[in-house]
């Protein structure tokens, strides 16, 4: 376990600090944060996807006594290049880019490894085919994703005040948490409620419905010109409700780690050194 004293980045380590943990954590787990550098609106700032990323796995860390990668602040933007300053990785990138951060703490020793997705849902895709892939080699490998999203359905439901059709984009929750962590970034007097709406009901902007669904594929092209960047009320949001989601999230992910350990102990006992996975 790292001492609370200590630091929870890799970065900030030397090779031997990251050598002891690896070999005096039982289960030795790295959490790998990714976000984007895209708009979210008037109101806040391009790197909104990748603080999320950052700062949730810094507090997962801190909370659960595992590591921390440091951030990738680029992602799967394409369908926000219509805005300046947007930064996209292709897709097939963001794939080599997580294959490559994978590969590296799988060989040095590490046995699971939970990326944070602040790029919520959009960089899913990528991050499961590096998943995918990297298990093939190493098969005892634990890989999961927290997306922030698909992580917090029930939290979001019981907390939002918005319309569930307003859409997730720089609205309440996103704004909320930003107002809580980076106040400084927040530009209140831009607030302004944006509603998205959909075409058919098969294209819900309500991501965290359990309704019928189609997927389609997104570009730059897709906003109109007036458009404002976000989707969602800004209005509903506070540095409260902020800091009451990541409350929230960190007891998810402090259970699901939890769980984790206990999970991988048990196929210790069940199978000797073997960690091969039945999930």
């Amino acid at each position: 376990m790292v001492a609370a004293d200590e630091t929870v980045w890799i970065q900030e380590m030397t090779w031997q600090d990251f050598e002891a943990y690896v070999e005096n954590e039982d289960h030795p787990t790295v959490i790998v944060p990714i976000g984007s550098t895209e708009q979210h609106g008037p109101h806040l700032p391009l790197g909104v996807d990748a603080y999320q990323a950052k700062d949730t796995a810094e507090e997962i860390a801190e909370r659960t006594g595992v590591l921390a990668a440091p951030p990738i602040w680029y992602g799967d933007a394409d369908h926000h290049l219509a805005f300046p300053g947007t930064i996209s990785l292709s897709s097939e990138t963001v794939v080599s880019v997580l294959t490559d951060v994978y590969e590296s703490l799988l060989s040095h020793g590490v046995e699971n490894i939970l990326t944070v997705n602040g790029h919520r849902m959009a960089n899913n895709a990528a991050i499961e085919i590096a998943a995918d892939g990297v298990k093939d080699e190493h098969p005892e490998a634990f890989l999961a994703t927290i997306d922030l999203v698909l992580f917090g359905v029930r939290i979001y439901r019981e907390m939002r005040e918005g319309d569930p059709e307003a859409g997730f984009h720089g609205g309440e929750f996103e704004t909320s948490f930003i107002m809580h962590k980076h106040p400084d970034l927040v530009k209140e007097e831009e607030f302004v409620a944006q509603a998205g709406g959909g075409w058919t009901r098969f294209t819900s902007n309500d991501y965290v419905n359990l309704d019928d669904k189609v997927l389609a594929a997104k570009s730059r092209h897709d906003w109109p010109e007036d458009a404002l960047g976000h989707q969602g009320d800004p209005t509903k949001a506070s540095a409260e409700k902020g800091e009451e989601l990541i409350e929230r999230l960190l007891d998810n992910a402090e259970e699901f780690v939890d769980d984790l350990r206990a999970f991988r102990e048990a196929q210790r006992s069940d199978d000797g050194d073997s960690l091969g996975l039945s999930y």
